[in-house]
């Protein structure tokens, strides 16, 4: 499946541990034991005379006898050695569910650190690879003490990135999840190892689907969603600026009236003027912006101004204004146009 674990042990276990200078034991198809050791000299600065080694070994050694150390046979000259990490790639091959498990494998795996080297003091280490956790071995899911699972992001669209999910025992859940993390591949790590029987296999996508950025309708959506958020930005800016359906900031518009004055009444004397109500403005609404409020007025056509709360009282429950010399309210103004209502 391709999902990067080969990558991840050989990159992030077996060159580390061949820098600490221990012996490995692998089944990991193609692995390059000179190359990993000049990748250790070259790139990571290692110390030559301090490097471990690498040992190659088949899917058939796996299975014979004297394959891990066993406490029941101290005497046996076995493949594996004490301080030794094993890295295993393919393990149901060998301990899956279906498969029973030899006695002197389950007690290496329940006893593998009293196996310790005479001189380093380092117990043996034993790193499985399989796609899926549920495919080992029931009684040797039991002793698992960590697991990483890998997956490259292909649904992203990014290739060169994989992504790693670590989890507390053998039991993959959210309960037991520890971390999770994103790693990206070095170009410098695959020629230390070829997957795919030997490095002849190379890996395509089949369907682009994988790919979620490849999928139209979700552009379709992004590009709606930006659309919406722009018009609706625009229509707000157009809208607390005054310039909202066509209209011009207040001090931009001029009435299109003259206030006339009130003729005054010949039989009484001193009696005030009183403005006449405006045929052209009507109070449309108010609007807040911060501490600072405004009221917005609307004329025949339509248009829209922006006036200060102070050029207006309340008369009882009315709201009047006094605008170009004209009394405004919420009733004032002359018929609508078609552009407001259509009514005539």
């Amino acid at each position: 499946m391709g999902s990067g674990k080969s990558y991840e042990v050989v990159s992030s276990v077996i060159v580390p541990a061949v820098i600490a200078g221990r012996r490995v034991v692998t089944n990991i198809d193609g692995i390059q034991p000179d190359l990993i050791r000049e990748y250790c000299i070259d790139v990571r600065k290692a110390d030559a005379n301090a490097l471990g080694e690498i040992v190659p070994v088949k899917n058939d050694d796996v299975t014979r006898d004297n394959f891990f150390p066993d406490e029941a046979n101290p005497e046996a000259e076995t493949l594996v050695k004490p301080g030794d990490l094993v890295a295993i790639d393919e393990a149901w091959n060998f301990w899956s569910v279906g498969n029973k498990l030899k006695p002197e494998h389950m007690r290496f795996f329940r006893m593998h650190r009293h196996y310790v080297h005479p001189e380093t003091g380092v117990a043996c280490d034993v790193a499985l690879m399989i796609q899926s956790i549920g495919d080992l071995h029931r009684q040797l899911r039991a002793v698992v003490e960590v697991t990483f699972v890998t997956k490259k992001l292909k649904e992203l669209g990014l290739t060169r990135n994989y992504r790693i999910e670590l989890y507390e025992g053998g039991k993959v859940t959210k309960s037991n999840r520890i971390d999770i993390f994103t790693k990206r591949y070095s170009k410098a790590i695959f020629p230390l190892y070829q997957s795919y029987a030997g490095g002849k296999g190379k890996e395509r996508s089949i369907d682009r689907r994988q790919n979620v950025l490849s999928n139209k309708r979700l552009w379709f959506t992004v590009g709606l969603m930006l659309a919406v958020g722009t018009m609706s930005v625009r229509f707000l800016i157009g809208y607390f600026n005054g310039g909202f359906a066509g209209a011009k900031a207040p001090q931009e518009i001029a009435s299109s009236t003259t206030a006339q004055p009130a003729p005054h009444d010949a039989g009484v004397a001193g009696r005030p003027d009183v403005p006449a109500f405006s045929g052209e403005w009507r109070i449309a609404g108010s609007y807040s912006v911060g501490n600072e409020r405004y009221v917005v007025v609307a004329n025949n056509d339509g248009r829209l101004r922006v006036e200060s709360p102070s050029v207006f009282n309340l008369d009882g429950i009315a709201r009047i204004g006094s605008i170009d010399d004209q009394r405004v309210t919420v009733w004032s103004g002359g018929k609508s146009s078609s552009y407001m209502g259509g009514m005539q």
